[in-house]
C-alpha cells in the first residue's frame, strides 16, 4: 500500500533575555520552557521508536540554555526564588505575589490545591497597590510554598516521571523547607545541563532532525529590504528610515549555521526562517549559505502560484530554482497545525488524537499517493501550546504517536530525510514575500510603534557603520560586539510586542531590552547613547498616579522634609505601584513629587538609600521634560563638604545630542532631593501640556527610569488653577 508521509516540525524559540548593559537575564522563560516543553517533546519519543520528528532550535535560545548550564546566567525570578522566604522584603514579596502565578491558571495553578489557594488568597485581579498591602497577610511559610510552586509547576511530565523526588514534593503540596526549595531549583539547572546533548544524541540516532532559524530570529525579508512588505500590503506605511541590509540577513544565517555545527557536529540541512518569512532574496541567501531546505506556510505557496488551495499543491514540496542556486521548500498545513496549537487542548485528548489521524487518512484517500509522492507538513510552536493542555499534552501526543506508529497508510518522517529520498518534482523561479501569519509582515512593521523601533534600529546601524569607517582605533572584538548588539536588536520578538496586535505583562521589559541593545552600540564605541533611546517606544501614554497636583506649593529647597505641609497639594508617583518585571526592591527611587506655583516647577525625589551611600556613588539623577521643546535637567548634588549643588539645563532639537541652555543653584539634597526650575527657562507658558520622567544613570547606563513605560503628564498652570481644582 502506498503511504502518505507526515512530517512534524516543532519550533522552539525564545528571544535573548540578557540585558546587554547589566549582563543580567530579566525574564525566566528559557529556563522554564527548558524543563517543560523542550524536555517533554524530545523525551516522549523514547517510547515511540517509529516516530520521526523535526525540531527547530533557535540559536539565541540555545545560547541561553548554555549560559544557565554553565552557571553564567541567572534571572530576577530565579534570584527571588533562591532568597530565603524569611528574608524577603515587602517589595520582593509583592513582586512574587504579582509574578509567581505567571502560568496557565487552569492547567498549572488550580490543578494543585495549595497553589490554587495561594492565588485565591492573593486575588485574581489584584493591582500592584493592593499586592503591596496584601503581602503582609502572607506568612513566611506561604511565601516559601509560592516560591516552590512557581518553579515546581513548570516541570513537565517527563521530568516528574524520571525524578521521584519531584513527585514527592508535588504530593506533599505545602510546608516546604528551604532545602526542598533549593533542590527544586538545582534540578532545573541540572536538567538544562543535559538538554542540548540529548537533542544531539537523538539526532545522531536518526530519530529526529534538528534545524535552525537565523541566529536572533529576525524577519529576513525586512532585513533585506523594507519594500518587500509591499508585495502583500501595497499601501503599508513604512518607517521613515530606509532599511536595506541583505548582508545582515546573510550574517544571521551564517552565524546560525556556524553555531549549529559547534553544538551538533554537522551542518544543518534545513531552516525554519523566522516566522516562516521568506522572499526570493532570502531563498537565495539561504541556499548560498549551504541550507538545503526551508519551510514556510501554504498561503505563501498559493500566493506565489496565484492558485486556489488543493491537496496536490500543498502536500508537494517545491524547488525554488534561481540562477546558479536552488532551495527545496515545504509548505505548512495551516489548519492541521492550528488544530494542535489552538483547538485540541479544549477537547478530550484521545478524541483529539483520533481526529488528527482521521484528517490525515482523509488526505491519503483524496490523494491516493504513489510511494513518496506527497508530504504533509505540520509546523507549529513546540512550547507554548502545551501549557493549555491539562496534562501538558502527554495523553494527546501519546495516543497520536501510537495510532501513527500502527498505521499502514501513514508514515512519519523528518523533512530532511524525506527530501533526500524524494526530491521535489515541481519548481518555481521566485517565491512570494510573506510569513506564516496572513502571508504578510503586518505584525512586525507598519504600525506607529513598529516603525519607530525600525527607525531607531536603522539610525543606530548607520551610526555604527559610519564610526567604523571613520575611525581606526576600534578594536576588532569591540566592533564584533557592537554588530552583535545590532543583530540582537533585529530579532522579531521586539516588533511582535510593539503595536496593538499583541500585549503581555512584560511589554515594557521587551521595549527596554530592545533599546538597551541599541544603547550598547554607542557605549561600546565610547559615545553617550542619544536621547531618543531613553524614551520608551511602547505605551507612550501617560502613567496615571492617583495623587495629582491640587494646589500651588512653595517648598523650602533644603533637602529635608521641613514640615508635612510643604508638599501637600503636589502630585505623587509611588514607584512601588508602577513596577515592571524587575524587582522593585532594587530601586533607588521610592517616590517622586511634583508641583508648581505660577512661575516655577518644583520636584522632590525620595530615595531608598542615603544620597551619599555607596549604592549611589557615580550615579546621576536626571529629569526629562517633553513639550514642544525637550529638556533634560541634570542634578549635581551638594557635596558632603558643603559645596553647593546645581541643576544643569540642557535642550535637544534632533533627539541625538544635548546642548547646555542654562543652570540654577535652586537644589537641596540631604535626606531627599528638592529642586526648582522656572517655567520660562524651559520655554513653557500657562496651558502648555508637558510630560516628564526621571532617570538614574551610572556612566552611559540607565539603571532606573520612572515611570518605566510612558510619562507623567501635567498642564502648566494658569492663575485659575487653584480655583479650578477647588471646584473639582
Amino acid at each position: 500500500m502506498s503511504k502518505l508521509y507526515v512530517a512534524f516540525l516543532w519550533h522552539m524559540h525564545q528571544p535573548m533575555y540578557k540585558d546587554p548593559l547589566s549582563g543580567r537575564y530579566i525574564l525566566p522563560w528559557v529556563r522554564l520552557h527548558s524543563i517543560k516543553g523542550y524536555n517533554d517533546m524530545l523525551s516522549i519519543l523514547e517510547g515511540f521508536p517509529k516516530i520521526r520528528q523535526t525540531f527547530n532550535l533557535v540559536p539565541s535560545m540555545m545560547r541561553q540554555i548554555e549560559d544557565y548550564a554553565s552557571g553564567e546566567a541567572s534571572d530576577v525570578f530565579l534570584e527571588l526564588s533562591r532568597k530565603p522566604a524569611g528574608e524577603l522584603t515587602a517589595d520582593e514579596r509583592a513582586f512574587i505575589l504579582q509574578n509567581f502565578f505567571a502560568a496557565n491558571w487552569d492547567t498549572m495553578v488550580f490543578r494543585y490545591p495549595r497553589y490554587g489557594d495561594l492565588l485565591t488568597k492573593r486575588g485574581r485581579r489584584a493591582t500592584r497597590d493592593e499586592l503591596r498591602e496584601r503581602q503582609s497577610a502572607f506568612s513566611t511559610g506561604e511565601m516559601r510554598d509560592l516560591q516552590v510552586w512557581f518553579n515546581l509547576t513548570w516541570f513537565g511530565y517527563m521530568a516528574r516521571e524520571q525524578d521521584a523526588e519531584l513527585g514527592e514534593l508535588i504530593d506533599k503540596g505545602r510546608g516546604f523547607s528551604e532545602d526542598e526549595k533549593n533542590a527544586v531549583l538545582d534540578k532545573q539547572i541540572e536538567l538544562m545541563r543535559s538538554l542540548l546533548a540529548k537533542y544531539r544524541d537523538a539526532q545522531d540516532s536518526g530519530q529526529i532532525e534538528v534545524t535552525v532559524s537565523p541566529f536572533y530570529h529576525p524577519i529576513l525579508p525586512l532585513l533585506c529590504d523594507f519594500e518587500s512588505a509591499r508585495e502583500a500590503m501595497p499601501n503599508i506605511h513604512l518607517p521613515k528610515e530606509q532599511f536595506r541590509n541583505p548582508v545582515d540577513a546573510r550574517r544571521q544565517i551564517a552565524a546560525a549555521v556556524s553555531y549549529y555545527e559547534r553544538i551538533f557536529g554537522r551542518p544543518p540541512r534545513g531552516m525554519w526562517p523566522s516566522e516562516g518569512s521568506v522572499s526570493t532574496d532570502v531563498v537565495r541567501i539561504m541556499a548560498e549559505e549551504g541550507v538545503r531546505w526551508a519551510a514556510t506556510d501554504e498561503e505563501v505557496l498559493l500566493a506565489t502560484l496565484g492558485k486556489k488551495r488543493s491537496p496536490e499543491l500543498i502536500y508537494t514540496p517545491h524547488r525554488v530554482q534561481l540562477d546558479g542556486v536552488g532551495l527545496d521548500v515545504v509548505f505548512r498545513d495551516k489548519s492541521l497545525s492550528d488544530l494542535i496549537g489552538f483547538s485540541y487542548s479544549k477537547s478530550e485528548a484521545g478524541a483529539a488524537a483520533r481526529d488528527l489521524i482521521g484528517h490525515l487518512r482523509n488526505i491519503h484517500r483524496a490523494l491516493r499517493p504513489k510511494d513518496g509522492e506527497n508530504l504533509v507538513s505540520v509546523i507549529l510552536d513546540g512550547e507554548n501550546a502545551w501549557e493549555h493542555y491539562p496534562d501538558g499534552g502527554r495523553e494527546f501526543l501519546s495516543t497520536f504517536y501510537s495510532l501513527l506508529s500502527e498505521s499502514d497508510e501513514l508514515e512519519s518522517t523528518t523533512i530532511g530525510d524525506y527530501l533526500e529520498r524524494h526530491p521535489p518534482r515541481m519548481s518555481m523561479e521566485r517565491i512570494y514575500s510573506g510569513s506564516w501569519i496572513s502571508r504578510n509582515f503586518n505584525i512586525w512593521i507598519g504600525r506607529r510603534e513598529d516603525n519607530l523601533a525600525w527607525d531607531l534600529l536603522a539610525r543606530t546601524r548607520k551610526y555604527l557603520e559610519a564610526e567604523l569607517k571613520r575611525r581606526d582605533d576600534v578594536a576588532p572584538d569591540v566592533a564584533e560586539q557592537a554588530w552583535e548588539a545590532i543583530y540582537a536588536a533585529e530579532g522579531s520578538d521586539w516588533f511582535w510586542w510593539y503595536g496593538d496586535d499583541f500585549s503581555s505583562d512584560f511589554d515594557a521589559d521587551f521595549d527596554r531590552l530592545f533599546r538597551s541593545y541599541l544603547k550598547r552600540v554607542y557605549n561600546l564605541l565610547g559615545s553617550a547613547a542619544p536621547a531618543f533611546l531613553d524614551e520608551p517606544i511602547v505605551n507612550l501614554g501617560a502613567a496615571r498616579p492617583a495623587e495629582q497636583p491640587t494646589a500651588f506649593i512653595t517648598p523650602d529647597l533644603d533637602g529635608r522634609v521641613t514640615n508635612f505641609y510643604e508638599w501637600v497639594g503636589a502630585g505623587r508617583f509611588d514607584v512601588r505601584k508602577f513596577g515592571g518585571a524587575m524587582s522593585v526592591s532594587e530601586t533607588c527611587i521610592s517616590s517622586i513629587y511634583w508641583g508648581f506655583d505660577l512661575e516655577t516647577f518644583f520636584m522632590r525625589i525620595d530615595t531608598t538609600v542615603g544620597l551619599h551611600e555607596e549604592e549611589l556613588r557615580g550615579t546621576e539623577f536626571a529629569v526629562y521634560i517633553h513639550s514642544e521643546r525637550r529638556h533634560r535637567l541634570r542634578l549635581a548634588m551638594p557635596s558632603e563638604t558643603g559645596e553647593g549643588g546645581r541643576v544643569f539645563i540642557e535642550e535637544t532639537e534632533d533627539g541625538d545630542s544635548w546642548a547646555p541652555s542654562g543652570e540654577t543653584d535652586r537644589i537641596g539634597a540631604e535626606k531627599i532631593i528638592e529642586f526648582a526650575v522656572d517655567f520660562e527657562r524651559l520655554g513653557l507658558e500657562a496651558g502648555d501640556k508637558c510630560r516628564f520622567h526621571v532617570a538614574i544613570r551610572k556612566g552611559p547606563i540607565e539603571i532606573e527610569r520612572w515611570p518605566r513605560s510612558g510619562y507623567i503628564e501635567f498642564d502648566v498652570p494658569g492663575e485659575d488653577f487653584e480655583g479650578t481644582m477647588w471646584a473639582v
